[in-house]
């Protein structure tokens, strides 16, 4: 899971900001901000801006991934660090250096 992948919210927990479970949208911003993306969800009839908010990474998952490569996801991180959480995959949060940022697969909580 990364920039740009489409996914699909597996709860309830985002009603507050307009989102639901099942609702289909984007990754919006390249990093991982306290075990949260940005997701994105644009209106289908006017491609607007419908919802957003930073949505758990485990109450995600990927529809279809982007074709987004490293170095675009590096152009968008903050300061351009290759430290920063950007992936998901196989349960753990990675840099771009490679770097587990996380210790067991599917913990999310991460230091800040």
């Amino acid at each position: 899971m990364k920039y740009m992948d489409r996914v699909r919210v597996l709860t309830d927990d985002y009603v507050e900001f307009g989102i639901h479970k099942g609702d289909e949208g984007h990754i919006l911003a390249a990093e991982i901000r306290y075990g949260t993306f940005l997701f994105f969800r644009e209106n289908p009839e006017t491609l607007a801006d419908d919802a957003d908010a930073s949505v758990k990474i485990q109450d995600l998952e990927v529809v279809e991934s982007s074709n987004v490569t490293d170095e675009d996801i590096l152009e968008e991180l903050p300061l351009h660090n290759p430290e920063w959480g950007c992936k998901v995959e196989d349960g753990y949060i990675l840099n771009l250096k490679g770097e587990r940022l996380n210790k067991y697969a599917y913990n999310y909580t991460v230091p800040a």
